[in-house]
């Protein structure tokens, strides 16, 4: 019942003003919301159960292990924001891409079978997720240079993804592509946990549009982005379509 409200505290918390490098007061705001929000709602899993995944988080045990109220408010926070944002922008992102390339379109509405390549081509063209940080454990040597445990770097997926020693013509958009080494969703044990839900949930949405739609048009001048320093996609793009 509360989807809408959430989903527009979601996107506050993911928005940033240009020029400013700190969370806005909107953001900030947003995020006090949902803290109380997330955290009336693990009291009232506590007293009362439902089926419902913020009671499974609850009730979940692990050597006899449990998660605190905290550790479980950080989940649905991590939740609402991972689960949510990226995967709306993946979808759009596809089918602005594919608009920008009529043959990748003609294919991915030739045939299902070039729906997976039309979801992979998108992560590794233009993923939702453009960056993430981490904390050196040991040293590491990278191009002749030695970055120190417990150095923060920077690791630039949507960079990674174009690089032309892996992808052949990288800045091309291409479902035929080999996508395998692409690092969308980050690698071994900081793989995304969600990644097969966020595919399954893409390739459902995308099959769905290419049963019930014949042709459409996006609308780029009226598109507006998300500015974000990590999140990639639109907050709003207005497409037409011609149903079959």
């Amino acid at each position: 019942a509360d989807r809408a409200e959430v989903r527009r505290l979601a996107d506050l918390l993911v928005h940033r003003e240009e020029g400013v490098f700190d969370v806005p007061r909107s953001g900030m705001e947003a995020a006090l919301v949902l803290a109380k929000y997330f955290g009336e709602m693990t009291a009232e899993r506590r007293a009362q159960p439902r089926d419902d995944l913020t009671s499974a988080l609850l009730e979940a045990e692990v050597e006899g292990e449990r998660l605190t109220d905290g550790d479980v408010m950080a989940a649905l926070f991590l939740m609402i924001v991972a689960g949510n944002e990226t995967t709306a922008k993946l979808l759009a992102n596809a089918l602005f891409w594919a608009a920008q390339n009529p043959s990748e379109r003609a294919r991915a509405f030739s045939d299902p079978g070039w729906i997976e390549p039309w979801i992979e081509e998108t992560l590794r063209y233009d993923g939702s997720s453009q960056a993430t940080a981490r904390t050196l454990t040991t040293d590491v040597e990278i191009h002749d240079r030695v970055l120190h445990a417990g150095d923060r770097v920077l690791l630039l997926i949507g960079s990674a993804n174009r690089d032309e020693s892996v992808f052949a013509e990288a800045d091309r958009y291409n479902l035929a592509r080999d996508t395998s080494e692409m690092v969308s969703f980050g690698a071994a044990r900081h793989f995304c946990l969600g990644a097969p839900l966020a595919r399954l949930e893409a390739r459902v949405a995308l099959n769905e549009i290419v049963r019930r739609v014949r042709s459409y048009e996006v609308d780029g001048e009226r598109a507006r982005r998300v500015h974000s320093v990590n999140v990639r996609g639109f907050a709003s793009l207005p497409v037409s379509v011609e149903l079959r």
